[in-house]
């Protein structure tokens, strides 16, 4: 299954290739793109829409996995956030792809585990991913990529 994670800010699109076969997680190419300045939102609505179309003609992805930035997420304070969440949903509907969130509550009820067990195996994922693909903790798109990660087998299960 192939998967491209994003991760929206202000003025870029960071965004991971990853893909699941057997159970086995490997990632691909790492990108960022730079959003050139806009006049207005409607501007601003069709570069990331042609971006999004870009990525996905070139990975021919299965899945779109995100998280908005920011701790106001989902909040009216977010409104970027929440304005390149409705974008890439829209996408998504539009090209009949599946658009997972990653975030740690909807992993850990997919998981059905309890918060502290759930803490105890993020950390021991992020471990696992650090030595095994050598990503920095700081990488912009690390949490996701664990999240990810925790999510895999579920993933390809629901594929068959």
């Amino acid at each position: 299954m192939k998967t491209i994670l994003f991760r929206f800010e202000k003025e870029n699109i960071n965004y991971l290739e990853c893909n699941i076969n057997s159970g086995e997680l490997t990632i691909g190419d790492k990108e960022k793109i730079i959003l050139e300045p806009t006049e207005n939102k409607w501007e601003k609505y069709n570069v990331v829409m042609g971006e999004l179309l870009k990525i996905q003609l070139k990975y021919k992805a299965d899945l779109l996995a995100f998280q908005s930035p920011g701790k106001y997420m989902w909040a009216i304070k977010d409104e970027e956030g929440f304005a390149n969440s409705a974008i890439l949903h829209l996408f998504c509907y539009h090209n009949k792809l599946e658009l997972l969130e990653l975030t740690p509550t909807t992993i850990r009820e997919e998981l059905k585990i309890p918060s502290k067990e759930f803490k105890l195996l993020l950390e021991a994922k992020k471990w696992e991913i650090i030595s095994k693909y050598k990503i920095a903790k700081s990488d912009k798109l690390f949490d996701w990529l664990v999240f990810l990660s925790l999510l895999k087998d579920r993933l390809i299960f629901n594929e068959n």
